[in-house]
């Protein structure tokens, strides 16, 4: 039998793989409604998982696309976040972000 794609256990493990301290759902879910949380495990979560993961996991919690902008949005301007997709999807949706100045 086959494995089933799990997209929360996906981000969990890219922020695991750079964090010893532990993050479950619960703080999946708060980080992906809220932008809130540890900042390394906000940067792992919105930088390095892939978007399709990001929105898998969303859908799974039930957090809509203009929370997750919001969240996203939180993270960047307060912990340093930074994904050109999401800054896309923030903008489209007409919620406000700051220009990102990676110099």
């Amino acid at each position: 039998m086959g494995r089933i794609f799990d997209p929360a256990a996906t981000a969990i493990s890219a922020i695991q793989n750079v964090s010893r301290i532990s993050v479950d759902k619960a703080d999946l879910k708060r980080m992906l409604a809220t932008g809130e949380g540890e900042p390394s495990h906000l940067r792992v979560l919105f930088e390095e998982v892939d978007l399709t993961t990001l929105m898998q996991v969303a859908i799974a919690f039930e957090i809509s696309d203009a929370t997750l902008a919001r969240a996203y949005v939180h993270a960047r301007e307060v912990h340093g976040a930074y994904n050109p997709d999401m800054d896309e999807i923030a903008q489209e949706m007409g919620i406000a972000a700051l220009p990102f100045d990676a110099t």
